[in-house]
């Protein structure tokens, strides 16, 4: 570069650690130390558990100062060098023992400074020496030096150096080892249902902690599942695993399952050991193992007389000591019978009545009840049957001899006008609409006095007014025929009075009347 040219001389910059080539002093350091997980600068904030168990340490800033000299590139003899030295700390990090040295140039003399320097070395060493303290992030300081060139002096060469105190303090906290552990298991289960557990291994320490070691004890009459992982510990009921080394705040979480073999309570113990512990932690948890029961009893009638119907009672009750949840109970309907009635909040399907329990507490009961009716004679069976949501099922059955019964139903048909002369027909239907035979099924017809009797089928013992049938049996969904041929011998309104008596009937018959109106004739 052409000096000449910018009018000023060109700056010479050194960027220093320890001063001048000597052992330096003791680093001054920032009182306020941060202690650390691992040994590590201080003032860096200690790294998350993340980052620490890996081993990545952020150092913190290295201070860097330079010193730059300005003077002008010339000046006219006997004229006095006035020299500018620029110290900057130019990083993010301050500098400690910030020291300026200048020698004095052998064709120059000291005339001043600007602040004064320390002491002026002996006339042989020719050092001036600044003490600027310390030199905070982004900081500068300015030395104004006069020098005066000697009189046969054609040039001046000077040089200023900078030095400093760079130190790292690190503290190390002693922490004991810390392991604990926690553990999950339901209060309660079922004895049918695998027993989950599950063990959180957790190192709330600051350093890590080797060879972990998990041992799980359990309940005799208690196994563990099939596919437990772990090894076998010293009985069928231990298990242990090998956690391995645990940093800090890691943890680890073991998940078994257990199956009961009887209904009791179990004990759960987790037993945390390691080299650096030598007292094992401990956590424990119980679980009460419920068992399932249900029974079912279903009542009813051996024998039922014909016409009347069969009541039938179902019981569901938990026996056991867990609770049982959607018990669905129902009853059967036999194809021949029908439903006369039914518990509240039955659902009738084709052949059976359903009620759906939500819950059936242990030592609760639940009744229900139907009826039954069968029109023919013969034994039906009534099943009963309980099941609830986890499978456990019961059925009951009841046998019922059923007397049948027979169902008459009758409609007579007669003209309701006929002219004196002719004659007419009344017939007389009669519908066993019952699954057993009617017996003893008899007709009797009494005709007015305005008509005469031709003709009447079947047999019977008719009179003048009067026509009695023989009795007959209608079997079951069959039909019987009466009919009576009249003739209309004088007019007016006739009535036709016709009663009808049979066994299934009871003593008092049915009765029907009805009228004729009879038009000319005397």
């Amino acid at each position: 570069m052409n000096t000449a040219r910018l009018g000023m001389a060109v700056a010479v910059v050194f960027c220093v650690g320890p001063a001048f080539g000597q052992p330096p002093d003791e680093p001054k350091v920032d009182p306020e130390v941060m202690p650390a997980q691992f040994t590590q600068p201080v003032g860096v904030v200690p790294p998350q558990p993340a980052a620490v168990a890996a081993g990545v340490v952020s150092d913190p800033p290295t201070p860097v100062v330079r010193v730059q000299v300005r003077v002008p590139a010339n000046v006219a003899p006997g004229k006095d060098l006035t020299y500018k030295l620029v110290v900057a700390n130019t990083s993010q990090a301050d500098a400690y023992g910030v020291k300026v040295r200048n020698p004095v140039p052998a064709a120059a003399q000291f005339v001043s400074a600007e602040p004064k320097p320390d002491s002026q070395a002996a006339p042989a060493a020719r050092d001036l020496l600044w003490s600027l303290g310390t030199l905070r992030a982004g900081e500068r300081r300015e030395i104004e030096l006069v020098l005066k060139p000697t009189a046969e002096a054609k040039e001046i060469r000077n040089q200023a150096f900078v030095s400093f105190e760079h130190g790292q303090a690190v503290v190390t906290q002693i922490n004991k080892p810390k392991l604990a552990v926690a553990k999950v298991a339901p209060k309660q289960a079922a004895q049918t249902d695998p027993i989950p557990v599950r063990v959180v291994v957790e190192n709330k320490g600051r350093v890590p902690v080797s060879k972990v070691e998990l041992v799980e004890t359990v309940t005799k009459g208690f196994e563990f599942a099939a596919d437990a992982e772990g090894e076998k510990g010293s009985g069928p009921e231990q298990r242990v695993w090998q956690l391995g080394t645990l940093r800090p705040g890691e943890r680890k979480i073991v998940e078994y399952k257990l199956t009961a073999k009887e209904a009791a309570e179990l004990l759960a113990t987790s037993a945390v050991k390691s080299q650096e512990i030598p007292e094992a932690e401990r956590a424990e948890s119980t679980t009460k193992v419920l068992t399932a029961g249900l029974t079912l009893d279903l009542t009813g009638p051996a024998t039922v007389g014909g016409g009347e119907p069969a009541l039938y009672e179902i019981v569901a009750r938990n026996t056991g000591t867990l609770p049982l949840s959607n018990v669905r109970v129902s009853g059967s309907v036999p194809g021949d019978c029908s439903l006369t009635k039914m518990t509240n909040g039955g659902q009738r399907y084709r052949d059976q009545v359903a009620w759906t329990v939500a819950q059936l507490k242990p030592g609760e009961a639940q009744s229900f009840r139907l009826g039954l009716k069968a029109n023919t004679t013969g034994q039906r069976t009534v099943r009963a049957a309980a099941r609830d949501a986890r499978g456990l099922e019961k059925a009951r059955e009841l046998r019922t001899s059923f007397q049948g019964t027979s169902l008459l139903q009758w409609h007579a048909e007669l003209d309701p006008q006929v002219s004196a002369g002719q004659q007419r027909v009344l017939t007389v239907r009669v519908d066993n609409r019952g699954g057993e035979a009617a017996k003893n099924v008899r007709l009797r017809v009494e005709l007015p006095q305005q008509v005469s009797v031709q003709q009447a089928t079947p047999k019977n013992r008719s009179s003048a007014n009067l026509v009695e049938f023989d009795a007959v049996s209608v079997p079951a969904n069959g039909e019987e025929t009466f009919t009576i041929t009249y003739k209309a011998e004088r007019s007016g309104q006739a009535y036709f009075i016709m009663k009808l008596s049979a066994d299934t009937l009871g003593e008092q018959p049915l009765t029907k009347e009805q009228a004729v109106e009879i038009t000319g004739g005397r």
